[in-house]
């Protein structure tokens, strides 16, 4: 995720633990939200200036003599959900690079991890060989891609052989990384650490059939996105996952 939404989401999560009337002090979180917004307001200023200076006024005048100035934390709180409406409802919110040849693998992913265990609709998922997720009849291909890489709240790369063959798998790689897209790498069976040559980093990189990173992966995006934490239902969609990704590496 790029650093405005970071900072806008930052600014969300402070605004919610409030809860003020005409007389309420300047406190703690108050600074803290005045300090967030000041860290914000130049992401802001880039893309919407008007927003930009509408905010800037108001977290100048939130203290008003050590109480909060309740019409300037309505503003503060009107121009971050109009920050939120306009960063976080466009385009998908998951980018998932991978080869089109290991659609059987990812789809197992897709739809037990993400969807079943994390609790993500199809419409926040942009994966290309899942019809319902992909691009539309009509549409800009290219375009379209580098569009949803850029409003991404994460990349995934799934990679495999087939993935460090494919060209168009490298170009995405390369638009991931220009977007700074919240990356994480994800190795499918038929292939190693060893042989993943210049495509990443190795230590950030996870095995796809591993346990452990699937249930930081699971517990990143529960957090990021405030959903529900079934522990039941992540733990049985999580090893059918890993019951066909297990499979799938034994017969390679």
């Amino acid at each position: 995720m790029n650093e405005l939404r970071k900072n806008i989401k930052s600014c969300t999560n402070l605004l919610q633990s409030f809860q003020i009337n005409y007389n309420s002090k300047v406190g703690p979180k108050t600074n803290a939200l005045i300090s967030q917004i000041n860290t914000l307001l130049p992401y802001v200023r880039l893309k919407y200036p008007r927003i930009a200076d509408i905010l800037n006024y108001a977290n100048n005048t939130i203290n008003n003599k050590g109480f909060i100035n309740a019409y300037s934390f309505g503003d503060i709180r009107t121009s971050i959900k109009i920050l939120e409406s306009l960063e976080f409802l466009e385009g998908k919110k998951i980018f998932i690079s991978h080869s089109s040849k290991d659609n059987a693998i990812v789809t197992q992913f897709v739809d037990h991890i993400l969807q079943l265990g994390v609790g993500l609709q199809a419409k926040d998922i942009f994966c290309t060989s899942i019809e319902e997720m992909g691009i539309k009849n009509g549409e800009d291909i290219r375009r379209h891609i580098h569009a949803n890489i850029k409003n991404a709240d994460f990349s995934f790369l799934l990679i495999s052989k087939s993935y460090k063959k494919s060209e168009i798998c490298i170009n995405e790689m390369g638009a991931i990384w220009a977007y700074d897209a919240n990356v994480r790498f994800y190795l499918l069976p038929d292939v190693t650490f060893k042989n993943i040559g210049w495509l990443c980093d190795v230590q950030q990189a996870e095995f796809i059939n591993n346990r452990v990173a699937l249930d930081v992966l699971h517990k990143e995006l529960l957090e990021y996105y405030s959903l529900q934490n079934d522990v039941a239902t992540w733990s049985r969609q999580r090893e059918t996952c890993l019951l066909y990704t297990s499979d799938a590496a034994d017969e390679l």
